[in-house]
């Protein structure tokens, strides 16, 4: 591997990458110059880091070469010497945390968030921070802040959000491995828009104190990779109990690369919701679904198609969830921070813009009990819920106003893209997005996959039959 070019280098998983570095045909600090080329090559077209840490890269590749010269590479952790980013909504010790918000553009915490300080411990070298929204509002990842991140399949068009920058960073090689979140979808519409997986794991299987609402949470640290190997290997150096996070606190079993998913997932039960809460997708995003769905029968899988509105629940109760939390949040900066904020959150600071009814809620959070009841009873007979990712193209990534989707001819409100998605959050159930095939060959479209809490397992030898099936990995974006 020595001598070969950057490009050699940057197409390489981060499973790949370290095993390279453990053996000592590349070194650390030759994969760190060859991603940073790939950003300064790519980034200027598709806008998806808030920062880069150049210096401190650096610094932690040369002290990675080290550590393999004076070490048996049995002794490395996994993902020794591997570039890794991180979703700006996430907390990074000594690196710019700003939420996507101008009132935090100068903000640098001084612990890392759990899965960071994970990932740091099995070895990999944080390289930046990738663009959201500002505190994730928006499914599309544009803020005040950052300016506009764009999908590298057609940069005209959204990559969605809200870890936006971190589907586009994998889907083009400025960093195998990435830390995201998803709290309505954030982590699976990008996947599936930019063709790479989006692990959305069960709530708390990562500890993700980032976020205030221990409780009350919706949200999980997920990830973002092209590979099934490298989405192992981060899964199993993020998960597990910590006081920080009581969701997090119980046994969890380690995941692993099954050598023969079809073996393990023969006989198991699929259920086919195309119109999964009344989101109906566009022809062109179930064709696509559809074709996967006969090579996986093919198979072993059984596969159940159910033509009503299937786990249909009021989409206004998650999003008045997510308006009070950012109202809790907000009302609670200073007068100073609060002037910074995006002019259309402005509403949310003052009880005459937004009152938020404490018996409304409350029967929200009766709803989400119920969904979670409807959602085990589909599981007591189905290993797997799938549907179409999203159900349209993306829209523009330069849209003035109201966004809109194209569904059957008809433009429809941008919530009838994604908000299907957002079942999993609700339920606490994982969920992953696997590309599944393109659309007009040049955008690629996503298969959506929930399965019983912590069948992380179930959902990897999914993502690994598919791969085999109909493989992407080797798929890249015209940049």
């Amino acid at each position: 591997m020595v001598g070969q070019s950057d490009q050699d280098i940057f197409r390489l998983s981060g499973v790949e990458i370290a095993r390279l570095i453990k053996s000592r045909k590349v070194s650390a600090v030759e994969v760190l110059a060859a991603t940073f080329s790939r950003i300064d090559a790519v980034n200027k077209h598709c806008n998806a880091f808030v920062n880069l840490d150049t210096s401190g890269a650096r610094t932690q590749a040369i002290l990675a070469d080290q550590i393999v010269a004076d070490n048996a590479a049995d002794t490395l952790p996994e993902l020794h010497g591997v570039p890794f980013t991180v979703k700006d909504l996430v907390n990074t010790a000594g690196l710019r945390s700003t939420y996507g918000c101008r009132a935090f553009e100068d903000h640098i915490p001084h612990t890392d968030a759990i899965g960071v300080a994970r990932m740091r411990q099995a070895g990999a070298i944080l390289v930046g921070k990738t663009t959201t929204p500002e505190f994730a509002m928006k499914i599309t990842t544009d803020s005040l802040l950052c300016g506009i991140t764009r999908n590298p399949w057609d940069t005209r068009l959204t990559p969605g959000g809200s870890s936006g920058g971190a589907g586009v960073a994998v889907a083009t090689g400025m960093g195998a491995l990435a830390v995201s979140t998803d709290g309505g979808g954030s982590a699976r519409i990008p996947a599936a828009v930019c063709g790479i997986l989006g692990l959305k794991p069960t709530l708390g299987a990562i500890p993700h104190e980032t976020w205030p609402f221990h409780f009350g949470n919706n949200s999980t640290i997920s990830i973002n990779t092209r590979t099934v190997p490298d989405l192992t290997a981060m899964f199993n150096a993020m998960a597990g109990s910590h006081s920080s996070d009581p969701w997090s606190r119980r046994q969890r079993r380690r995941v692993e690369v099954t050598p023969d998913p079809a073996l393990a997932l023969k006989g198991k039960k699929m259920l086919m919701i195309p119109a999964m809460c009344g989101n109906f997708a566009d022809q062109e995003m179930l064709e696509p679904v559809e074709e996967l769905l006969a090579l996986l029968a093919s198979s072993g899988l059984e596969i159940e198609v159910d033509g009503t509105e299937g786990i249909a629940f009021d989409f206004g109760i998650f999003t008045e969830m997510l308006t009070s939390n950012l109202a809790a949040r907000f009302r609670l900066m200073t007068k100073e921070e609060q002037a910074l904020l995006d002019p259309g959150l402005h509403p949310l600071l003052e009880s005459t813009g937004y009152k938020s009814d404490g018996v409304k809620l409350q029967q929200g959070a009766i709803h989400r009990s119920q969904l979670y009841d409807r959602v085990e009873a589909i599981f007591s007979q189905y290993d797997f819920i799938v549907s179409p990712a999203v159900t349209a193209r993306p829209p523009p990534a330069d849209a003035v106003g109201a966004q809109r989707v194209i569904i059957g001819g008809d433009k429809l409100p941008l919530s009838r893209w994604w908000m299907h998605l957002a079942v999993a959050n609700m339920t606490g159930h994982p969920a992953i997005s696997i590309p599944c095939g393109f659309i007009d060959s040049s955008l690629p479209a996503g298969l959506n996959v929930m399965a019983r809490w912590d069948s992380e397992q179930e959902l990897l030898d999914l993502a690994g039959l598919v791969a085999m099936l109909k493989p992407w990995a080797d798929k890249w974006p015209n940049l």
